[in-house]
């Protein structure tokens, strides 16, 4: 089976990568306010009550009981434990060290693809994630990255979390994606929520910013966004979805460009070419099966 993203693929990877391009920046700025774990829930349970209402319905109450174990790992595995982990890494490195190590994403994605899915080896995929890592390198900077061994590792096994859980759901097929990121996103809020009881919700420095970033967090990049996420692990597999980690600092430069007239510079376009050529080397073949 070979699965090459086609226009429609390439359209919601575009829009996933855009939408999610500021989404490092403001972890950063409200992880401080709630904690790590209340940020998470915060977003869990905003993004829960906007799925649900949109797309469960009573009957589908019965395929939740049926199904109710994978749905709590992907819950899991896709949302509360890769979540809390970059929020906790958020309180000790920068952004630009999180995208970076996010962007290990899809060589951890490829990896697990051969060895659980029986996914062929392509070279050319392997060399394009390796062009892709190291043009976000570039594109942040050597001197930018930071390193504090807890953090830094949190943020590796929340890529590696992330990777495991696309193979996960690909291998599981589910064709109601819709109704699969709404129960995900409950199964994740159930999960969390016991979690407040040893890091407790805080509001320190609340204000209007904060919320309006916390609802963007909630609702667009982490409720309405996981349908076409989902709908392209279904489609294409892990591997070629999860470029989307290598495309988002891209975007998160022109969102700084346009908003907030940040300057872009001859190293970080170099960067940026260094990240495009290898997302289109990784999705040259799409992805093939030996069966």
């Amino acid at each position: 089976m070979s699965n090459k993203p086609s226009i429609v693929d390439w359209i919601y990877i575009v829009g996933l990568s855009a939408l999610w391009g500021s989404s490092f920046v403001f972890i950063k700025e409200t992880a401080p306010v709630f904690g790590p774990v209340g940020l998470v829930f915060l977003r869990l349970s905003i993004a829960s009550i906007v799925l649900g209402l949109l797309f469960i319905n009573r009957k589908d109450w019965l395929f939740v009981k049926d199904n109710l174990l994978p749905i709590l790992i992907i819950g899991a595995a896709n949302i509360a434990i890769p979540f809390y982990l970059f929020s906790y890494a958020s309180l000790k490195i920068n952004a630009g060290s999180m995208a970076v190590i996010n962007g290990t994403t899809p060589l951890f994605a490829f990896l697990f693809s051969m060895m659980f899915l029986d996914f062929k080896f392509k070279l050319i995929q392997l060399f394009g994630i390796i062009m892709g890592l190291i043009g976000l390198t570039v594109f942040v900077g050597l001197e930018s990255l930071e390193f504090e061994i807890t953090s830094n590792l949190a943020a590796i096994m929340g890529a590696m979390m992330y990777a495991i859980s696309m193979v996960y759901m690909y291998k599981l097929n589910f064709e109601n994606v819709k109704l699969i990121a709404a129960v995900s996103m409950l199964g994740a809020t159930f999960l969390i929520t016991p979690f407040l009881a040893l890091e407790p919700l805080t509001f320190d420095g609340l204000n209007l910013y904060i919320i309006l970033s916390t609802l963007f967090l909630a609702v667009l990049a982490t409720g309405l966004a996981y349908i076409p996420y989902y709908t392209l692990i279904k489609s294409i597999g892990p591997v070629s979805t999860s470029i989307i980690a290598m495309l988002v600092p891209v975007f998160g430069m022109f969102w700084a460009y346009i908003l907030l007239d940040e300057t872009i510079t001859m190293t970080k376009l170099l960067g940026c070419l260094l990240i495009i050529f290898g997302v289109l080397m990784t999705n040259s073949t799409g992805n093939s099966s030996k069966a």
